[in-house]
């Protein structure tokens, strides 16, 4: 599916700079020049004690103030009707409009709301993608620091991609450790459901699956593959960079992926148990592909 192309140039660019380098993806990616993103965690020695403490130690104290990313701006303080939809256009390049799509979630019981990469006439998309973010991060820092509409809008103009509509929705949660114990978490509907109707809707999108791709990076990898877990008719394909997974997960009916729920994968890190999913992937038929580099 074409859009995962996109997902390819545009993922890999947030994890030029991401502290893991671990990507798995359903088809083949192509390798594309780095983008800078903001600053991560560096720590000297691979595999040392300092590695494995200081990451936790860190990701913890980063925790502690995550709050802040949760604070509202104030266009999403607005009051906002259920049913009620609103659109704003925010930028735009040479190929590409920007739109914010403000909506009622039925699930989440508030306004939630997206940012939407359009492709200019003459273009005619098809086919759409969902991009998730990052746990530290809100759908806009997808564009002040990673400059994906540009990275898209060049790619387009030198006809490297067939158009696609591309949706990066506001994935901002209270807690990490709740929605990882929750049985139906709050993203499945709102990001496999509500959003897709929407798009599909205003865009013309057909909801047929081989439409539709999901990707994301970091905590947006791990709400990515358990959306497409869970919704298998909904997403042709799915990209994953520098994610993780719960190793509770089972992922179809009967299934048990050989090596992922071991203690030691617990144990280790997001890296084992991520190489280790992929291998139980391909060991239950499902194909992609599974790169790593030092980062």
């Amino acid at each position: 599916m074409t859009p995962l192309v996109m997902v390819a140039l545009l993922v890999t660019a947030a994890a030029a700079s991401s502290d893991s380098g671990a990507a798995l993806a359903g088809r083949a990616l192509p390798v594309v020049p780095t983008v800078g993103y903001r600053g991560g965690m560096i720590a000297p020695g691979r595999d040392s004690w300092f590695v494995r403490s200081r990451v936790p130690v860190t990701f913890a104290l980063l925790s502690l103030s995550s709050r802040k990313r949760l604070k509202k701006e104030p266009f999403e303080t607005d009051p906002l009707a259920p049913g009620e939809i609103e659109v704003m256009r925010i930028s735009e390049t040479r190929l590409l409009t920007v739109e914010r799509i403000r909506f009622w979630s039925e699930r989440m019981q508030q306004p939630r709301f997206f940012l939407v990469l359009v492709p200019k006439a003459p273009l005619h998309p098809d086919d759409a993608l969902i991009l998730n973010h990052g746990w530290f991060d809100r759908p806009e820092y997808l564009l002040t620091y990673l400059h994906l509409d540009e990275t898209y809008n060049a790619s387009l103009e030198r006809g490297e991609l067939r158009p696609a509509i591309l949706i990066l929705p506001d994935t901002r949660f209270e807690s990490m450790r709740r929605l990882r114990n929750d049985l139906a978490p709050p993203y499945l509907k709102l990001i496999a459901e509500e959003i897709p109707t929407i798009v599909s809707r205003r865009y013309r999108i057909p909801l047929e699956r081989d439409h539709w791709a999901i990707g994301g990076f970091s905590f947006g990898g791990y709400l990515s593959l358990d959306i497409a877990r869970r919704y298998p008719k909904r997403f042709d394909s799915l990209s994953m960079v520098s994610g993780f997974f719960n190793p509770k997960w089972t992922f179809w009916p009967g299934a048990r992926l050989p090596g992922c729920f071991s203690p030691a994968a617990r144990m280790t890190g997001f890296f084992p148990p991520c190489d280790r999913c992929n291998d139980g992937l391909a060991g239950i038929g499902i194909t992609g592909e599974w790169r790593n580099s030092p980062g």
